[in-house]
């Protein structure tokens, strides 16, 4: 009961931070605050099933590395000495563990404008992509010895570029 739901809770908090951070980093991609785009950088640099890297100015200075945020990995991968079970991670950090994907789901999917079917991985013509679709699950022991099992839950969202 009790403890089954706080598990719940818990899972669910971990995956919707990890989301949130993707959703506003996602959307900010292709941002130049100087109004063009620095040399040597893109919106879309990279974007699989499994792998989205991206870039924004954030700070105007005509590059995509010089603050945090500019040059964004997000990437589903195996576990790390402090993550467990499938990851996703961050430029290499880990977001939140014990990842499953729903089935038959791709963790990115990627489409064009006014499209309602994904476009076919790899991307290779980044700027056909307007939208990118999230979606995950996080899974955990259930902590009820009676119950057994696993607690899951699944979490989506749909990202506009908002450049």
């Amino acid at each position: 009961g009790f403890l089954s739901q706080e598990a719940k809770t818990a899972t669910l908090e971990d995956g919707r931070g990890a989301l949130d951070l993707m959703v506003r980093e996602i959307r900010n991609a292709g941002g130049w605050s100087a109004g063009v785009v620095p040399s040597g950088c893109a919106r879309i640099v990279e974007a699989t099933a499994t792998r989205i890297r991206i870039q924004a100015d954030l700070d105007g200075n005509g590059d995509c590395a010089s603050v945090s945020g500019e040059d964004v990995l997000y990437e589903l991968s195996g576990p790390t000495s402090t993550c467990p079970g499938t990851t996703i991670r961050r430029n290499g950090n880990c977001l939140v563990g014990n990842v499953l994907l729903p089935a038959g789901s791709d963790f990115l999917s990627y489409y064009g404008s006014g499209r309602t079917v994904p476009l076919i991985h790899p991307i290779t013509d980044f700027a056909t992509v307007d939208r990118v679709k999230i979606i995950f699950s996080v899974q955990v022991a259930n902590p009820n010895p009676n119950a057994g099992g696993a607690i899951r839950s699944v979490l989506s969202s749909s990202v506009d570029f908002r450049n």
